[in-house]
């Protein structure tokens, strides 16, 4: 199967995505009901998590025409390697953007629409945000794939891991657990959407400590 194929290619990601978005509602749904976790959801965030996930297929695009034309080359680097190298930098860049979306006016406005949930998380969450989050993460992927030249079965897998990270940093929590060793939890983030100017990591609490930018809620 030549993944390059357009035909093939977005059909890959069109249903991953689609399938990718039905788990996390499912996983959200079920942890709520398991945990008793009252939630509601509107109209509006459906609509939002939608567009989301409508511009995580298109912002892929630009990539795989970049792709196509030789411009963002895969090797044959080591599939962990690739997939720590990734972890690395993206944990460090999304804190920075973090930071920034917080920090820098116009940025700030454009996040706070996913800081609409601040009490309690619903299944939708993790894809409530702006169309601008959306198209800016999308495109920090891309400028990372251009940067270096990864195995894409590592980029692959690190795409996933993402995904999975999302999904359970958005779960209401039932533990009040900030930290799993080095890793964020649901807690950790969800007093970051209580605290807004703390609590910036994405994967880990590292960047956090370095910088001073951690503080437990209460």
């Amino acid at each position: 199967m030549d993944i390059k194929d357009f035909t093939i290619f977005f059909s890959v990601l069109i249903s991953l995505n689609i399938l990718a978005y039905i788990l996390n509602i499912g996983v959200s749904y079920f942890w709520d009901k398991a945990y008793n976790h009252q939630t509601i959801l509107t109209k509006k965030e459906v609509l939002f998590s939608l567009l989301t996930l409508f511009l995580n297929i298109l912002i892929a695009i630009p990539g795989y025409i970049l792709w196509v034309k030789g411009i963002i080359v895969f090797s044959n680097m080591n599939i962990v390697l690739t997939f720590i190298l990734l972890f690395l930098v993206m944990d460090f860049l999304m804190y920075a953007l973090h930071w920034a979306s917080h920090n820098i006016g116009f940025l700030k406005k454009i996040h706070l629409k996913h800081h609409e949930h601040t009490d309690r998380f619903n299944c939708v969450s993790l894809y409530y945000m702006s169309p601008w989050e959306a198209v800016f993460f999308g495109l920090l992927l891309t400028v990372v794939a251009l940067l270096f030249s990864l195995n894409i079965y590592g980029f692959i897998a690190f795409l996933v891991f993402n995904w999975f990270y999302g999904v359970i940093t958005h779960l209401n929590g039932h533990r009040q657990n900030a930290h799993f060793l080095i890793f964020t939890t649901n807690y950790f983030h969800k007093n970051h959407h209580q605290l807004f100017y703390k609590n910036y990591g994405f994967y880990t609490f590292l960047w956090d400590k370095l910088f001073k930018t951690e503080k437990k809620k209460g």
